[in-house]
């Protein structure tokens, strides 16, 4: 007696698809039996642009010739499967199926177009200085988008390329703390994308390029994290981690170098010896 085999890949399909397909009426079983031969075909040939003519699929599905072109066809036109035609052979592009080998490589070439930005030449002076070792932006904090992308795979939300492009649109220019309030939001309530807050609404946005002169000149803030209830300001020269709020710190002790070469803690000092000459 032959011992049952473990099932070591699964073939799946997401309930908005299967929602898609029952839409279509009396054509519902001809979708789903044709999407899954093309998954199937997908998963045996390790790619997500099978090789499947129609007389192959025909011969496959024990099917009818126009049985096949109509159910392709349809399939098409609801943007489930593309047709590339290379010469005689008809491959079938499933877009909703994307590797994680795929996936690193956007998510690669997208950090590498960020670090290989060329820098501004430097004077023969500059470049014989020494330089000053800056501590990266929120190191302790991880990566907000890996985080999405992982709830993704755990949650088995599809996604594919233009998927990706659109959430790193959506997160760029925005400082930490605003994107980890958006994907953990979105993760709780178990949504399949998240929302963040518009650039001319956003009350942390318009606080980057500011500085702070506290017991140091923090010069130009870069970005806020979040961390162990502690929020996390880096800043070009320095890194700040305290439990007081953005806004408050920046109404006590902010200043844009641009308007003002004033910081407010000089202005402070300065009116209290003021203060201390008149009385003499």
């Amino acid at each position: 007696m032959e011992s049952e085999q473990p099932i070591e890949e699964l073939l799946i399909l997401h309930p908005h698809l299967l929602q898609k397909f029952m839409r279509q009426g009396k054509d519902f079983a001809n979708l789903l039996a044709l999407y899954t031969f093309y998954t199937y075909q997908a998963k045996i040939q390790k790619t997500n642009q099978p090789l499947a003519t129609d007389e192959f699929t025909r011969k496959g599905m024990n099917w009818a010739g126009d049985r096949v072109k109509k159910t392709k066809r349809l399939l098409k036109k609801m943007g489930v499967i593309e047709v590339v035609q290379k010469g005689y052979y008809s491959y079938i592009k499933l877009p909703f199926i994307y590797t994680k080998k795929k996936i690193g490589e956007i998510l690669g070439n997208f950090m590498s177009q960020i670090t290989t930005k060329k820098s501004p030449k430097l004077s023969k002076t500059e470049a014989s200085a020494p330089k000053a070792r800056l501590k990266p932006s929120v190191p302790s904090v991880p990566s907000v988008l890996k985080l999405w992308l992982e709830y993704c795979d755990k949650n088995r939300i599809r996604y594919n390329k233009i998927n990706i492009k659109h959430w790193n649109k959506k997160l760029e220019k925005r400082v930490t703390i605003e994107q980890q309030e958006a994907v953990y939001k979105a993760i709780n309530n178990k949504w399949k994308d998240f929302y963040i807050t518009p650039k001319k609404e956003s009350k942390l946005h318009k606080l980057l390029g500011k500085s702070l002169m506290m017991d140091k000149d923090c010069d130009t803030l870069l970005d806020i994290g979040y961390k162990n209830k502690k929020y996390i300001y880096q800043f070009k020269n320095i890194k700040v981690t305290t439990a007081q709020p953005p806004i408050e710190l920046f109404e006590r002790y902010g200043y844009s170098k641009t308007d003002s070469k004033t910081a407010p803690i000089v202005s402070l000092v300065k009116d209290r010896i003021m203060s201390v000459v008149k009385k003499f």
